[in-house]
């Protein structure tokens, strides 16, 4: 009877589980490819470079819609069989909330699961391959031609701009080109007119200024130096900007392993006194980010994939509901309380990236009393007979809005 009844609840929680999981990533997929579509009609793209940007952005968005998904499903599976009295009849033949909501606690235990693949070793590589893919673009762009009116951020700091482009690209017509160096020099170039010209023996592409103006400005410096040109040749060394950097440059491009290992070198070598210095390109990947950040986006993916664990103990209580209850205050509170708990988690998550706080602390206490708030939450639920907790804060607020309803229309007579 028992395992019926597991089977039973999980046949209520799965529909809504994966219809919302479907719909969020959707939506969530259809937002970014509005913008990706943008930028490919603007500079000439293929729209299947655009679907493959997409695919590899599936895991990051599905990671961020099972939270939601299970508690939505829990919620809602909950309210259906308070409402038609079938939690009521499985009360009444011994079986505790405790009992009964095993099968969604382990549920809970498998996305878990999942999620924590999902961060620690599909994100990563997918990201890098996003990454890739945009960087691969924007240089493909350069080489084919500038388009007309359109700001294009290249790598290594390039930005250049034209108000007209003709010759597929290569003539071009008020011209507004920009580069910031390693060292924080800024070097800005206006023409009336450029072309892209490729010529030497090592083949290297430069943009040709006519009629223009060149000015660089260096750090601690308090004016720019701006000189004149009729001709001006400045090598764009698309041999370095066709070339993508090695995974790692990011901390969310590290896998869970790789984050684990840095983690333990920076602790062993904070502990030994060793300071940690800049790491070259060939390093491994977490010796080629900050200390601060490694242990934020490990402590970061550890606790928000622990958080889904708990969702079925915050999400029955909400979905409980009498006969008098309302239908939408435990979903409205439930979802609130969600996006309060992950926009502090991302909030502290950024903050102890750049070592303003340790990240530990930072992320492991909002955890925990995330879990002592919904523990208290469900065992009041489960202890308490008559009222449920959720329907006792419905009437002091619905009292706390009538009160102010009826002193609003006492000031307006």
């Amino acid at each position: 009877m028992f395992k019926s009844l597991d089977i039973y609840l999980l046949r209520q929680i799965m529909p809504t589980l994966l219809v919302t999981l479907m719909v969020t990533a959707i939506i969530l997929v259809l937002e970014r490819m509005l913008r990706l579509l943008d930028f490919a009609v603007g500079n000439g793209v293929s729209t299947l470079v655009v679907f493959q940007m997409l695919f590899n952005l599936i895991p990051h968005y599905i990671s961020l819609a099972l939270p939601a998904a299970l508690f939505l499903g829990v919620l809602l599976a909950f309210r259906k069989l308070s409402s038609q009295s079938e939690l009521d009849a499985i009360h009444s033949t011994g079986i505790g909330l405790s009992r009964f909501i095993r099968s969604a606690v382990l549920l809970g235990l498998l996305l878990m699961m999942v999620n924590l693949i999902l961060l620690g070793y599909a994100q990563p590589f997918s990201r890098y391959a996003y990454r890739a893919l945009l960087f691969n673009v924007t240089s493909g762009v350069l080489e084919s031609g500038i388009g007309e009116g359109v700001f294009m951020d290249l790598p290594n700091g390039y930005t250049l701009r034209v108000e007209q482009s003709r010759g597929a690209g290569r003539k071009l017509y008020g011209v507004f080109a920009h580069q910031q160096k390693e060292d924080g020099t800024i070097v800005t170039l206006t023409a009336k007119r450029g072309e892209l010209v490729a010529g030497g023996a090592d083949r290297a592409t430069s943009l040709r200024l006519y009629e223009g103006n060149r000015s660089e400005w260096s750090p601690g410096v308090t004016s720019a130096s701006t000189v004149h040109f009729d001709a001006f040749d400045w090598p764009l060394n698309l041999e370095d900007l066709i070339r993508f950097r090695l995974r790692g440059g990011d901390e969310r491009e590290l896998t869970l392993s790789e984050l684990v290992r840095g983690y333990v070198k920076n602790m062993a070598d904070e502990q030994g006194g060793s300071p940690t210095g800049a790491a070259s390109p060939e390093a491994p990947p977490e010796d080629r980010v900050t200390p601060a950040a490694i242990a934020a986006e490990l402590h970061g993916r550890i606790v928000f994939s622990l958080s889904i664990l708990f969702l079925p103990m915050l999400a029955a209580p909400l979905g409980i509901m009498t006969h008098r209850a309302s239908k939408s205050f435990g979903l409205v509170f439930g979802l609130l309380v969600l996006v309060v708990y992950h926009k502090i988690l991302e909030f502290s998550e950024a903050y102890a990236t750049v070592g303003g706080v340790p990240a530990g602390p930072a992320l492991w206490l909002p955890l925990a009393f995330f879990i002592m708030a919904t523990s208290y939450l469900f065992l009041k639920t489960e202890t308490i007979a008559g009222a449920t907790p959720m329907q006792r804060l419905e009437d002091r607020w619905g009292g706390m809005t009538s009160a102010v309803a009826k002193l609003i229309s006492g000031f307006r007579r």
